[in-house]
């Protein structure tokens, strides 16, 4: 009995590690380029966070003068800390950094595109934290906090968590609404998925009020990175979208099993019918339709073009680019053929057939 459940369970082990290393070479393997691409991201996102720190420190040595000024702690008025009783459970700020952190690290790892969403996490955060840099230190504000610690010595390289001074704006609710950004664009779109999703938001919600119980911050604070998170986080979806997916960058880590293919489940069609959206070849190269239409003409005449066809392929591709894009038509000079934007949709429709196939249909569509 012994024997046959250890064997049982060496066997379960080996399948559990035959598939995550299967998935480790479908999911997370990357090439020079996007390895490169991930370490810029993290040492600018180091960086922005150690400045951030830094700017921190000056915040709290220069919320001192006020002190020193008054001759006592003084805290600002506050709606919010009117409504809201003290507790002093400073902890549970951090606790509530967990809560919404180990659950989004989960979603990425068990995501069909984990690198994406990895890059698209640490470029908010990033840009996010490079904003505070500009914000924590310019106006000095007394602690809403009385027993916090006010930093002292060298400011670059003291590091302290919930000093005095490190207010506007807050950083633990910028992680909480980040992360609960995460779970709305990733989170899978089905009834778990939205629940989990609903789940991260009451977290989110619920750190934000922890936040001002424990007079971590101003009601002010964590309101503005209610508005900064999500804006940064849609800045970075934008660029992303335009920059990085519409002209076929970054492969492994935008599509690191097909291009097209958001989710193993996704049939060949969608996976299609995406790359048309998109403008992108089947191996990421981005559309175009002379080219595609050269090659074609390649095809039916045995490899070789004919001289009229040459000549004008040779005028096409060495033409400046504002050329190639002024006109809506490529006339193919010497030959009874135009390319117009018809031949263009059909040309893009059906660019997953072979070159004899889609000839074949490009004829039996009589193009102008």
């Amino acid at each position: 009995m012994v024997k046959i459940v250890s064997e049982r369970a060496r066997q379960l082990t080996q399948r559990c590690i035959a598939f995550a290393w299967r998935r480790v070479r479908r999911n997370w393997w990357l090439d020079r380029v996007c390895i490169g691409f991930l370490v810029t991201t993290g040492v600018i996102f180091g960086l922005s966070y150690y400045f951030m720190n830094v700017m921190a420190n000056v915040a709290s040595q220069r919320s001192k003068l006020i002190e020193d000024a008054l001759g006592i702690r003084y805290t600002l008025p506050d709606v919010f800390f009117e409504f809201i009783g003290l507790l002093e459970m400073l902890w549970m700020t951090d606790m509530f950094d967990a809560l919404m952190f180990v659950p989004t690290a989960l979603l990425v790892m068990s995501h069909e595109r984990p690198w994406r969403v990895v890059s698209r996490l640490i470029l908010a955060w990033g840009l996010a934290s490079l904003i505070r840099i500009t914000t924590v230190a310019i106006t000095s504000v007394p602690d809403p906090r009385p027993s916090c610690q006010y930093v002292e010595g060298n400011v670059f390289t003291a590091f302290t968590l919930h000093r005095c001074g490190d207010a506007i704006f807050s950083g633990h609710t910028l992680i909480f609404v980040v992360c609960a950004m995460v779970w709305t664009s990733f989170a899978p779109k089905n009834l778990v998925g939205r629940v989990l999703t609903t789940c991260a938001w009451g977290l989110c919600i619920a750190g934000s009020l922890i936040v001002i119980a424990n007079r971590a911050h101003y009601t002010i604070d964590v309101l503005l990175a209610w508005y900064i998170a999500p804006g940064a986080w849609y800045t970075v979806a934008w660029f992303w979208y335009w920059h990085i997916t519409k002209k076929g960058r970054l492969l492994r880590i935008e599509f690191p099993v097909e291009v097209g293919r958001h989710r193993d489940k996704d049939t060949p069609e969608m996976c299609q019918h995406r790359r048309v959206q998109l403008g992108l070849m089947r191996d990421g190269t981005p559309y175009d339709p002379v080219a595609m239409y050269l090659n074609i003409m390649r095809g039916e005449e045995g490899g070789e073009l004919s001289p009229a066809l040459e000549e004008r392929e040779c005028s096409i591709l060495n033409a400046p680019i504002n050329e190639k894009s002024s006109s809506p038509e490529a006339d193919l000079s010497g030959s009874s053929i135009a390319l117009k934007d018809e031949s263009c949709i059909v040309i893009a429709e059906g660019f997953e057939m072979d070159n004899h196939q889609l000839g074949s249909s490009s004829r039996d569509r009589s193009l102008p």
